[in-house]
């Protein structure tokens, strides 16, 4: 072909392609937008009632509560379970923990079914966490679908792992959205954090023998009704018939006496409580380095950011302190804001309960994606959008050794005491009566409504499917308590 005739071939396909060139601008105009990246945040134990954004007035958590300002706040968000590792499990999985492996702290997920880091990997999501160790460490299946999982020394902080988390997001390919999970056990026990914050609540020093208990794992767990009591004292046989009743703390004091057990006094009492505040204010200093680090990488003004907690913590109410003794609504009420991409619905509050098995569908619904077939949640995106309030629903929970409880707008209704390795909890459901000390029931609960949540929380049992999780590492339980956990006795 000659020059002129080179030339006139390539003139007639610049031709060509300008005619074509509006119709590729439409297609791509068409096109959905890259979908959000996901920040995930999880605040070990925090109770919600901590926070200013949910009404507390002493100022613990400024970070948290300038982030609810500009995301949507759920008033009345209720965690499925009063372990780490059982509420990340369904957390991950839109399931109920015991559909997903044995229900105590050694408790590994299996390979079914799908987590919501699995799904947004079929999405071309790339997935990273930074977590703190302790039930969230490898052993507990939980890092399933996850490229990256970076675990710290056990119990670790916000500290340990912002830092990590950032670095993986430094390293990151551009163009692909990212799934970004971050975890700290800032306000779990040990409750004595670094200075200021340790005793920045505090209105005095605590005294050797408070302190001891302070800084060591999980011994404040071991204050029941004022009486500290170490490990071995046998008071907390958590194999046999659990019943936290008048009786049980009669014996239990009858125990401590005779065990020559210290006592907390009301101050003292009030002090480990005020300590946990402390807790609370250097997990939020925390947040606050994490939330700015994500602005100054322009990684925050278009991402989806949920921060939560994985479960609360009593603080001595009923005589109790820790999470995993009792379902009541400290153990259970959790913080729940969710920041939409571009603020959208900046500052709305939420009034209807949800629970945070509606995190997974949330979250893969403004990801494009479709969620997994048998997940139990349900998307919070129409009620964050006042779009159609959902109808007040009940809020199931599972705890530690077998115990089960529903959550009604007129109050809760906890079924506990059942040995931790009895087959029989539908059975014990349905013939113990509910006058008995192995039901409680919130104050102001009507009988003929208790009734009613009983038979739900039988109906509920019965559409349960379990799967069958990993064997637990013998290794685990022996670890677990070195660093303060219980276990089944």
């Amino acid at each position: 072909m000659g020059t002129r005739q080179c030339y006139s071939a390539c003139q007639a396909m610049l031709t060509q392609a300008r005619h074509l060139l509006p119709l590729l601008a439409l297609g791509c105009a068409g096109r959905d937008p890259q979908p959000p990246s996901v920040v995930l945040v999880s605040l070990d134990t925090l109770r919600a009632d901590r926070l200013g954004a949910y009404g507390d007035p002493d100022g613990l958590t400024p970070n948290l509560d300038a982030f609810a300002q500009g995301a949507v706040l759920f008033e009345r968000a209720w965690a499925q379970a009063n372990s780490t590792n059982l509420s990340h499990a369904s957390l991950f999985t839109s399931r109920y923990p015991s559909e997903l492996g044995a229900m105590d702290t050694t408790m590994a997920l299996g390979t079914q079914p799908a987590t919501l880091a699995e799904v947004l990997g079929h999405y071309g999501y790339q997935r990273g966490a930074s977590v703190a160790g302790g039930h969230l460490r490898p052993a507990h299946g939980l890092q399933r679908g996850f490229q990256s999982w970076q675990t710290t020394p056990e119990l670790g902080s916000l500290f340990h792992t912002v830092p990590r988390a950032l670095e993986w997001l430094d390293g990151l390919s551009g163009g692909e959205p990212f799934f970004l999970f971050v975890h700290g056990y800032d306000s779990h026990v040990r409750y004595l954090k670094p200075p200021p914050y340790g005793l920045l609540r505090a209105e005095d020093p605590p005294t050797p023998e408070l302190e001891r208990l302070l800084v060591a794992p999980a011994e404040t767990d071991r204050i029941l009704d004022g009486w500290y009591l170490p490990a071995g004292e046998g008071a907390l046989d958590l194999g046999r018939p659990r019943v936290w009743d008048a009786q049980a703390r009669a014996s239990l004091a009858e125990q401590a006496r005779a065990a020559g057990a210290f006592r907390l006094d009301e101050d003292q009492q009030e002090q480990v409580a005020a300590v946990y505040d402390g807790a609370v204010s250097y997990a939020d200093a925390w947040f606050g380095l994490l939330v700015e680090e994500l602005e100054q990488r322009d990684l925050w003004e278009d991402s989806l950011v949920i921060v939560l907690s994985d479960h609360g913590e009593s603080l001595g109410e009923g005589g109790l302190y820790g999470h995993i003794l009792r379902l009541g609504d400290v153990e259970l009420a959790v913080p729940l804001l969710v920041k939409l991409p571009a603020g959208e619905q900046a500052g709305r509050r939420v009034s209807q309960p949800v629970a945070l098995l509606d995190v997974l569908p949330t979250a893969l619904e403004l990801a494009g994606a479709s969620p997994p077939a048998g997940i139990h949640g349900r998307s919070l995106l129409e009620l964050a959008r006042g779009e159609e309030p959902r109808a007040a629903g009940l809020v199931f929970s599972e705890g530690l050794y077998r115990a089960v409880s529903v959550r009604a707008p007129e109050g809760r209704l906890v079924f506990s005491g059942v040995a931790a390795d009895s087959p029989w909890l539908v059975d014990l459901l349905s013939a113990t009566p509910l006058d008995g000390p192995a039901f409680e029931a919130d104050p102001g609960l009507a009988p003929e409504r208790a009734r009613q949540l009983r038979g739900s929380l039988l109906e509920w049992r019965a559409r349960l499917r379990p799967t069958e999780g990993e064997a637990a590492d013998p290794e685990l339980g022996r670890s677990l308590r070195e660093h303060g956990y219980w276990e089944v006795q």
